[in-house]
């Protein structure tokens, strides 16, 4: 049986280290967030470079969906206009 505790890299199997660990309260419940890295330092750059494709990917639909947002009510706002 394996331990649950244990974290493995994705991408080359080493376990995981602790880098840090931030305890916050959120209303009355204690959050803990451990940000964990892999002990190889070329795997964990090749997986930086890939974490922040993918925060950029994201960043880039949040704001399409937020210019879609935003021409939508535009176009409600001049149907209003329009039939008043």
């Amino acid at each position: 049986m394996s331990n649950p505790n244990i974290n493995l890299c994705t991408s080359c199997g080493k376990q995981r280290i602790v880098v840090k660990t931030i305890k916050e309260y959120v209303g009355n419940s204690l959050v803990i967030t451990t940000i964990t890295a892999c002990p190889d330092p070329e795997c964990q750059s090749r997986i930086d470079v890939q974490l922040a494709k993918e925060k950029q990917f994201r960043d880039g639909m949040k704001l399409a969906a937020e210019k879609r947002l935003q021409e939508q009510k535009e176009r409600r706002a001049e149907g209003l206009k329009k039939s008043s």
